[in-house]
């Protein structure tokens, strides 16, 4: 019966290609302050094939953040927090990383990842737009946050084991 139970839970997954990863799209460096404590920046994700099957994608937007915290007085000890998030239409809060606290004269890395939505077929042309949004605590005192990032994408084609002709996956920051 246990055996029985096996095949049937293995019988049922649906089978994917293996992953294929983007570029790693490499954002334009911003500041934010604690005046202007928020910048939203939209990526777009695409999946694509020289000869498409009808058949869904699925995958992963990863995002990693790097932050410098300077602040205005460099006397000043008290540090506030940032926070990265990614988002997109249909799932407003599809990645977001707990808070961070910022220290001074040291680079914090923060990553978060956001799923692509699936149902998506392939033969139709597959693209997630996202917004990658960074927010400093509003009210810390006053300062400056130096911000790099980048983001890479992963898929893969689902109901099939194998990748399809020319299939490939992008980033890019319109």
């Amino acid at each position: 019966m246990l055996l029985t139970a096996c095949i049937g839970t293995v019988a049922t997954e649906q089978a994917t290609s293996d992953d294929v990863s983007s570029n790693e799209l490499v954002g334009a460096p911003l500041r934010i302050t604690t005046t202007a404590p928020r910048a939203t920046r939209r990526v777009v994700v695409r999946a694509s094939s020289t000869k498409p099957p009808d058949k869904s994608v699925e995958g992963e937007l990863r995002v990693r953040l790097t932050a410098r915290w300077i602040p205005d007085d460099p006397a000043q000890t008290t540090t506030p927090w940032i926070q990265l998030h990614v988002s997109n239409l249909e799932v407003p809060s599809a990645g977001a990383q707990a808070p961070a606290v910022l220290e001074v004269g040291a680079p914090i890395t923060r990553e978060t990842e956001a799923f692509l939505q699936q149902g998506c077929k392939l033969d139709t042309g597959c693209e997630w737009p996202f917004d990658v949004g960074f927010e400093l605590q509003s009210d810390a005192v006053a300062g400056t946050v130096e911000l790099e990032w980048t983001a890479q994408a992963t898929a893969r084609v689902v109901d099939t084991s194998s990748v399809p002709k020319g299939f490939t996956v992008s980033v890019s920051a319109p």
